[in-house]
């Protein structure tokens, strides 16, 4: 029971970090070379452990969690290097992007466990909750469908991120506003049909569901 408790309350500060660090702050320049060249690499890790550290930065933030963040990086390091090494096509498929990001959730959980209720960070949870599944929607399921969908070299659109992170804002709303963001979905994807678009909104949709529910 407290290690389920140790995940739920930690899990999400650990989650927005990753994805900020892992999606937000990598610009073009790093995804294309961070498996080409390990200097690049390098760089990324250290972009997502200051960003790891940030969202869990509280008043008594100690040489345990520092460490545990440290530990966590080089997790990262060390899951990143798969793909840094691995010249295959698999490794430039959706299931491969899932299993990678994977092997990064569980060390998220093994983290959150480790550190339980020791840390105490600044952000309220509740707003990093909604962050994180607001960046999810927006970054983590735009990549994946463009692995599925293998529609071209990705290129960020910010006008679907903006789409997809406000679905969490309109769930917490009331049932009744998500109801209205889903149909607004519905016209866009009727307005300009495509495979990834549909897609984009479908997960986005279930997984706003699903997350919010599971860490709200």
């Amino acid at each position: 029971m407290r290690t389920l408790e140790s995940i739920k309350y930690l899990f999400p500060y650990l989650f927005l970090g990753h994805l900020v660090g892992d999606y937000v702050l990598q610009n073009s320049y790093i995804a294309m070379r961070k498996n080409k060249d390990i200097r690049v690499l390098t760089l990324h890790i250290v972009i997502v452990f200051l960003s790891q550290l940030s969202f869990i930065f509280g008043e008594d933030l100690t040489l345990k969690s520092f460490g545990a963040i440290v530990i966590l990086s080089i997790a990262h390091f060390f899951i990143d290097i798969g793909k840094f090494l691995c010249k295959k096509r698999f490794c430039q498929t959706w299931y491969y992007y899932l299993i990678d990001q994977s092997f990064h959730i569980a060390t998220l959980l093994i983290a959150a466990i480790y550190l339980g209720k020791d840390v105490q960070p600044f952000l309220e949870r509740f707003f990093v909750v909604i962050l994180s599944v607001a960046v999810f929607n927006g970054y983590f399921l735009s990549i994946l469908v463009h692995f599925i969908t293998s529609n071209g070299i990705y290129k960020r659109d910010y006008v679907g991120y903006l789409m997809r992170m406000v679905a969490p804002i309109f769930y917490i709303l009331n049932i009744y506003a998500f109801v209205i963001y889903a149909l607004a979905c519905l016209i866009l994807v009727t307005i300009k049909p495509s495979k990834s678009i549909i897609l984009n909104y479908l997960t986005t949709i279930v997984s706003t569901i699903i997350l919010l529910e599971v860490m709200l």
